[in-house]
Formats: C-alpha cells, sequence, structure tokens
C-alpha cells in the first residue's frame, strides 16, 4: 500500500493565529497547573477559554479537579452550566428526553441559528435529534456498526496499521525523524475510504469540510471560522447529494450505497437524513478518531508503565485502549447542549427547567468516587481476569441514547495501533515539541515528532508527574 500523505489542515488552520499552540513541557505544564489559583483564574477568564489553553490541553486534570472539588455545577457568567462529577455527567447523559432535551439551538450563543448552513448541518446529526427521530436513526446506525460487523473488519484493519507501521520502521530505521500523527490519520482515512467506497483522497478533503463545519460547537468560535464552517458544509452538501444519486440502486456494498437503499416502517431516509447520517460517520471515524489515536500515542510515550499488557494476552489491549480512554479523555466536555426540560437536581443544586448544561467528561472520568486511585494509570481494572470489582463505564464515548454509535469501531482501531505497534514503542522517544491543535472541548494532538532511540531525557520532558 502506498504510504498516505495526509494533511487534514493547514498549518495556519490548525494554529488560528493563535501564539503558544506549542503545549509547554507537560511536567511544566502539570506543575503549574496543580499550584494555580483556579479560582482567581476562572474569576477572569470564561472557562471555555481556558480549557482551550494548550497548556490545560496538554494536562486538563488540575482544572478538572478544582471544578470536581470545588464547583461542581459550575454556573458561567451567561447562565450555562458545567458538571464534572461522574455521578452528575452519567445522569445528565442518560437523562430520559422529559427530563434532558438536546437542543441545537444553543449551539450558537448568539445569531440566528437559521443563517447558517454549518449549524443547520450540525443540527440535523444524529446527536442534536432527541426521540423519536434519534429512535428511528439510531437503529439505522446501529445495523452497520454492531460488534459482530467490527470484528468482521479487524482483518484489514491490521493490515492497513502493519504497512504504515512497516513505513515508519523503515523511515526510523534510516536515521529520520517521522511524525506519529501520519500514522494516526492514516488509518481512519483509509477505514473511510473501505467503508464508504471513496479514494483516500476525496476522504481526506471530506475530513477537512467536517472538521471545519465541526468549529460552531466551539465557544471560542470567531467569524472567520464560521464563515469558513458555512462554506465547507455547502461544499460537502453538494458532494454526498451527487454520490447518493449515483449509488441508489446500484447494488454496490458500501455505507453510502446502504444508506441511500434504506427501508424501513417509514419508508427510506430523507436526502438530509443521508446527509447528516454520512457527515456523522465521517466526523467520528475521521478527524475525531485520529485525534484520539494520536493522543493515546503520546500518552503512552510519555509514560510507559504496563505497555507490557500489550503483549497479546487475551483482554490485554482492550484493557489497556479503556483505561487509556479513561486517563487521557479525548473530549474533555460534551460540546452537545442538553437542556433541562423540568428543574433538575445535579451536584446538591436544583437546576431549573430551561438551563442549558455540559458534562465534563475529563473530570467525570477521574472522579475518586467512580475509579479508586484515579491518577494511576491501571489497565487492570477493565481486565475480566483481574480479581478487581468490575470499574465504573467510562464516559468517553458517552452514555445513554446519544452513546458514540461508532463506539466499537473505535476501540476496536485503538487496540489493532497498539498490538502492531507495541514491538515499536520501546525504541521509540519524542523527538521535538508535541502540538496541539486548539477548540475547547477536543483535545487533538496535531504533531508528535519521534525518533528511535531510548532518550530518557527526552521521555522525561514530556511526562506528567
Amino acid at each position: 500500500m502506498r504510504r498516505l500523505v495526509y494533511v487534514l489542515l493547514s498549518r495556519e488552520e490548525k494554529d488560528r493565529g493563535d501564539p503558544g499552540m506549542t503545549a509547554t513541557s507537560h511536567v511544566a505544564a502539570s506543575a503549574s497547573g496543580a499550584s494555580r489559583d483556579w479560582r482567581t483564574v476562572l474569576a477572569s477568564s470564561d472557562v471555555y477559554a481556558v480549557l482551550s489553553d494548550p497548556a490545560v490541553m496538554a494536562d486538563p486534570l488540575p482544572l478538572a479537579a478544582w471544578l470536581r472539588e470545588n464547583a461542581p455545577v459550575y454556573r458561567r457568567t451567561d447562565g450555562e452550566y458545567l458538571v464534572s462529577r461522574y455521578e452528575d455527567v452519567s445522569r445528565l447523559f442518560r437523562a430520559p428526553p422529559d427530563h434532558i432535551r438536546v437542543q441545537a439551538a444553543g449551539i450558537l450563543r448568539s445569531g440566528a441559528m437559521e443563517q447558517h448552513p454549518s449549524v443547520r448541518r450540525l443540527a440535523d446529526t444524529i446527536g442534536l435529534r432527541n426521540p423519536p427521530e434519534h429512535t428511528r436513526l439510531n437503529r439505522v446506525y446501529l445495523r452497520y456498526f454492531t460488534a459482530t460487523r467490527v470484528s468482521a473488519l479487524r482483518q484489514r484493519t491490521r493490515a492497513i496499521v502493519a504497512d504504515s507501521v512497516r513505513d515508519l520502521t523503515a523511515r526510523l530505521a534510516a536515521g529520520q525523524q517521522a511524525d506519529l500523527h501520519e500514522l494516526a490519520t492514516a488509518l481512519p482515512t483509509y477505514m473511510m475510504s473501505l467503508l464508504l467506497d471513496l479514494p483516500p483522497a476525496d476522504v481526506s478533503w471530506l475530513n477537512t469540510c467536517v472538521w471545519r463545519i465541526e468549529q460552531p460547537f466551539d465557544p471560542t468560535l470567531t467569524d472567520t471560522r464560521l464563515s469558513d464552517a458555512d462554506r465547507s458544509s455547502a461544499e460537502l452538501d453538494a458532494f454526498v447529494v451527487d454520490l447518493v444519486a449515483r449509488r441508489r440502486g446500484s447494488g454496490g456494498g458500501d455505507l453510502i450505497t446502504a444508506l441511500a437503499d434504506t427501508r424501513d416502517d417509514e419508508g427510506g431516509l430523507s436526502q438530509n437524513d443521508i446527509i447528516a447520517m454520512v457527515f456523522t460517520i465521517l466526523a467520528g471515524g475521521g478527524p475525531t478518531m485520529a485525534w484520539v489515536i494520536a493522543l493515546a500515542l503520546w500518552r503512552t510515550l510519555v509514560r510507559r508503565e504496563h505497555v507490557d499488557r500489550l503483549d497479546g494476552s487475551p483482554g490485554g489491549a482492550a484493557a489497556y485502549v479503556e483505561e487509556l480512554l479513561r486517563f487521557e479523555s479525548p473530549a474533555m466536555y460534551s460540546p452537545i447542549p442538553r437542556v433541562a426540560v423540568r428543574d433538575i437536581e445535579l451536584g446538591g443544586e436544583v437546576l431549573p427547567a430551561g438551563s442549558r448544561i455540559y458534562g465534563l467528561i475529563t473530570g467525570a472520568n477521574h472522579d475518586p468516587r467512580a475509579f479508586p486511585d484515579p491518577g494511576v494509570f491501571d489497565p487492570s481494572r477493565f481486565d475480566p481476569s483481574s480479581r478487581r470489582r468490575a470499574a465504573a463505564p467510562v464516559l468517553a464515548y458517552g452514555t445513554g441514547i446519544h452513546r458514540c454509535v461508532g463506539a466499537h469501531l473505535a476501540s476496536m482501531e485503538l487496540e489493532v495501533v497498539f498490538e502492531e505497534i507495541s514491538a515499536l514503542l520501546p525504541d521509540l522517544h519524542l523527538d521535538g515539541p508535541v502540538t496541539w491543535g486548539r477548540t475547547s472541548y477536543s483535545r487533538s494532538v496535531t504533531a508528535l515528532p519521534v525518533r528511535l532511540g531510548t532518550s530518557a531525557a527526552a521521555r522525561s520532558a514530556h511526562q506528567r508527574p
């Protein structure tokens, strides 16, 4: 397989003119985070702006811990709430629709939603629909992302990753520096290419569109980014409409053909439903998955405890991946606006009907009430063969009716990546600054340079104590 040169975003788009996109050393970020007066910081800065700071993105745990223990129901100046304890976040995500409903109107804090094609596109996705529309669409998704169907893709996934790892190994053996972000982006691109029957170049372009369209989720959104999102939304819609027209009734085995030909008790899917579903599949399986893989690789490089669990033992990789998702939550909080239909009690406070509420996943996944010794990276808490009491479910994929429909696929991809790269991991070390994307809700590693060698100094400079 020819090595994929994958460019998700231009450097200008990654940085957006923001200085400090390269995180300070992890130990410095952690030390400063642990000692910062978060009450004073939050009194002068919006919590979402603080979360988007690269130093906080590299290590959000001190801020999350402060919120969880001192302001578990944090109220922003505009009246929105951010809850951070596991019980409250889980309850928020699992609440029935007569208590909590997702609300598309909450995406943009100001301005008319209907004016912006990108916001309309986000509003039509399954994540922003309530029953019964959500129930119907979710049934369609689940047909194609069952554990059995995902398991059938494992060998194809392994072949894709093995090819990328061989290419990576050859470059490193020749003394070259390599960027593991390329490995992290190659797999999701080829997987989407396989599932949608599209050339990798088309998938790469679509992923760029998806990233731009998702920008209205970010409370730090600028007018320029919103304009880019609207333009990309129109381009993606036109592409999918043309594709569906050509695929419908063709008998192809890809997901787009399957969606175009789907029939149920209510007839076929509307054109808008299909566009929204293709967008959702790309959003979860493309840029987001690339960031998850890169973040997981970064975490493993800076702290190598328990890498021996990737030795092929039954359940070892699965437990390792589950603990990675808990320890380094890719989504710091869920960007989906949830609104209280009636008064609801969270964290000992009664939030009135109409309140807009968000869940801080990073805080929940490190709540000692749910995970004993949450600061210890310990895959055995998710290993069925251990004698430990079963751990609480990790919230990285959400929970309840809006849990990520592609969770099985995402975890399988992560497991295969670590199984295939495990032999190389002991000889890899970071060889330059780790670079982070800048959104307030998602932790995205956009550069992860490595070389062969065993440089303890290089590793310790990036470690969380």
